[in-house]
């Protein structure tokens, strides 16, 4: 049964209900209009998915809502029985739930549309987390208000509840703050040679409206207003709020951490007071979100008059400086009723135990924060960070790497014990979206990861082989609504080596689910192909197309490749190794190719070649801006004066520091071009490493492909 998140209980009676055009829906109690918005919501979802609109009649078998003291809270009951359905709830929020869950009752088949027959079940839900939460970054990339509203409404049927939205920071100001005009006039917009003019903020009329539809759908939006870092923005509007005298003159386009720290005086606690009233007055929600995160103190440590401050408030040092700011903001917030919540660094400052702390960075700070007090949100990276790449595969789009698979954000669980037990309020995953430039590409990145999220956030039983049979439905809602979702966990992964009789092929997807099949002749294949079970053999050169299967019917989508004595051998930046991990990307050439590199160190390892069989290799290769912020991070980025000024690509056998195959000077060019090498004759099967070495860290030079050129 496709049901995500997994009700806490469930059990199948006899029988079906036939849902029909004629059934009508049924509020029990008189002018409820919590009852009328969930039977509204449930016959838009019923309309869209299955083309069915219900009727607006009283007689006849029924769907009937009906208030009761219990289930309390956000909890349902549903019953199905073959005279009618009937939703039981205390709260507008478990009628809500419980039209979701028959939604997903009512939409099992894939491409099913019409009238169904929906099987007799008894469910009683809750969920297990007060907090499901999704974060979305406005700032790196703006979405616009319609696009917020298609994530709030598919946040809905995921049961998910809060939408934290990320509004301020180094590269935009996206919130109109009436008292303070050039947060907006300046802050909401940067310029730089790679994207030109780009920005955008949402006025306060349009963030009222998507407060209301979010309320509409159970969701609360909880604002982020970053301090006492990310905050170029702010500082390069009026900067006199900076801890430096010179600053930018707009929000960079660069993605990392930037110096940037509000000062300490009291005329910039005002201007943030007052930001935060205006910020009050729009969101209602009982928590207000202030950052924390990622304030080098460089510039505190360095102002005369920050110092200055520092001794007349007897703070010794700028962490606990950091604490004083954390501590002076989250006062103002709780005298005003709302808690202040920040990112796990704020317990460096031991802040107030009213302050609640979002936990990023590792399991152990949660548990640290809890034992102080804190009310903890888990929000791990890279685990919940949805701006890691799904899957490690030629095609992706830009993302961070390595890969971070639906199967491990599905695993992920909490599990608190000791002090977090009673202070964990609840997960959140989080679409920073430096990676996701327009609004498919974000929703491409959350779905169908919020699905897993949904599930650890609500359901107390965890199972891998179910909630992944429930994904080809799941799968099939999410193209009734136009959503756009990334179906890596079904695409087939092609392993082809050489061998005696032309290729060795393997065949793999991530989920370990459904039938793989495939042809050898060019066609798409169908429920009918080959199946495979083991590694073949094939002569080449061969066209072989695959696909997973699961009830006769192609749940993922095709994966095509062309073998023959060249192409077998051929190497991708994805599917080479990295000769180290420090910050792999995905990243997008002038000519809109996506490339696999470590932008600190730009380096492969291509496995197994018989040297002995090649006279050399064929690489394409391109500058890539470094548009990157890494603070005391770029000293661990090598160079070398001894490069050609341009640059080099040198081409080592077995590791990186073996003997020089070749070193080709790098060429001037704007895309991809390929560069030829040849070496003298070499013996035997070895690794070769392909390394960039740079005066200077701009331009990152990336890798698409090697192609390995046979010996005549």
């Amino acid at each position: 049964m496709s049901l995500i998140p997994w009700p806490r209980a469930l059990t199948r009676e006899p029988g079906t209900f036939r849902l029909a055009a004629a059934t009508p829906i049924v509020c029990t109690g008189t002018n409820d209009a919590g009852c009328a918005a969930a039977a509204d919501r449930l016959r838009a979802w019923i309309a869209k998915s299955r083309g069915l609109t219900l009727s607006q009649a009283a007689s006849g078998p029924a769907i009937v809502f009906r208030r009761t003291v219990a289930p309390a809270g956000e909890g349902y009951r549903l019953t199905v029985t073959p005279s009618n359905i009937t939703i039981e709830a205390a709260r507008d929020a478990g009628f809500l739930y419980g039209a979701a869950t028959l939604f997903q009752l009512a939409t099992q088949q894939a491409g099913a549309t019409g009238e169904i027959d929906i099987p007799a079940v008894t469910i009683d839900d809750a969920p297990r987390f007060a907090w499901r939460g999704l974060m979305l970054d406005s700032v790196r990339h703006f979405q616009p208000p319609a696009a917020v509203k298609t994530l709030l409404d598919a946040m809905a049927w995921h049961k998910l509840n809060v939408l934290h939205w990320h509004l301020a920071d180094d590269q935009g100001w996206r919130i109109e703050i009436k008292r303070y005009p050039r947060l907006t006039q300046v802050g909401a917009y940067r310029f730089n040679s790679r994207e030109g003019r780009y920005g955008g903020y949402y006025t306060q009329a349009e963030i009222r409206d998507i407060v209301a539809y979010a309320k509409a759908r159970n969701i609360t939006v909880v604002p982020e207003i970053e301090m006492p870092g990310h905050a170029l923005a702010a500082i390069a509007a009026y900067p006199r709020l900076g801890s430096v005298k010179r600053v930018s003159k707009g929000p960079s386009g660069d993605w990392g951490v930037f110096p940037y720290l509000y000062n300490v005086n009291d005329t910039t606690f005002a201007f943030l007071e007052n930001v935060l009233s205006e910020v009050m007055a729009l969101f209602p929600s009982p928590y207000i979100h202030i950052g924390g995160d990622e304030a080098p103190k460089d510039q505190w440590d360095a102002s005369p008059e920050v110092q200055k401050r520092m001794r007349a408030l007897g703070i010794s040092d700028t962490k606990a400086l950091q604490g004083y700011f954390t501590d002076r903001i989250g006062k103002f917030l709780l005298a005003h009723g709302r808690r202040p919540i920040g990112w796990d660094e704020i317990i460096e400052g031991h802040p107030s135990p009213d302050a609640a702390v979002m936990s990023w960075r590792t399991v152990e700070s949660a548990s640290e924060a809890a034992n102080l007090g804190h009310d903890v949100v888990l929000s791990p990276a890279p685990t919940y960070y949805l701006d890691y790449c799904q899957a490690q595969r030629l095609g992706e789009p830009t993302c961070r790497g390595p890969e971070i698979p639906l199967r491990e954000v599905y695993a992920f669980d909490p599990a608190p014990k000791g002090a977090l037990e009673k202070h964990l309020i609840g997960v959140q995953a989080n679409a920073w979206t430096e990676h996701m430039p327009t609004p498919q590409a974000m929703f491409r990145a959350v779905f169908p990861r919020a699905a897993a999220l949904a599930e650890t956030g609500w359901s107390t039983e965890h199972d891998w082989n179910r909630f992944v049979g429930a994904l080809p439905a799941q799968f099939d809602r999410y193209a009734a609504f136009d959503l756009p979702y990334a179906p890596v966990v079904f695409a087939v992964d092609v392993g082809a080596e050489p061998s005696p009789a032309g290729a060795r092929i393997t065949l793999t997807n991530q989920a370990k689910f459904g039938a793989l099949r495939y042809t050898l002749d060019g066609s798409e294949p169908g429920p009918n192909s080959p199946l495979y079970t083991a590694p073949f053999e094939t002569a080449m050169p061969v066209t072989l197309e695959a696909a997973t299967f699961s009830d006769g019917q192609r749940i993922g989508p095709v994966t095509s490749k062309r073998l023959d004595a060249s192409s077998i051998l051929r190497r991708s930046s994805w599917t080479m190794n990295q000769c180290t991990n420090d910050l792999p990307l995905a990243q997008r050439s002038r000519d809109g190719k996506v490339s696999m590199v470590n932008v600190m160190h730009p380096c492969w390892i291509y496995r197994h070649a018989d040297l002995g069989a090649l006279k050399g290799l064929d690489v394409s290769v391109a500058p890539l801006p470094f548009n990157f912020q890494l603070m005391h991070d770029i000293t661990k980025i090598p160079l070398d004066p001894k490069a050609a000024r341009s640059g080099q690509l040198e081409i080592r056998r077995d590791d990186c520091a073996g003997p020089v195959l070749a070193i080709v000077k790098l060429p001037k060019t704007r895309g991809y071009r390929t560069i030829r090498t040849t070496w003298a004759s070499q013996a035997g099967v070895h690794d070769i490493c392909l390394n960039f070495a740079r005066r200077k860290v701009d331009p990152v030079w990336a890798i698409d492909w090697v192609q390995p050129l046979r010996k005549e």
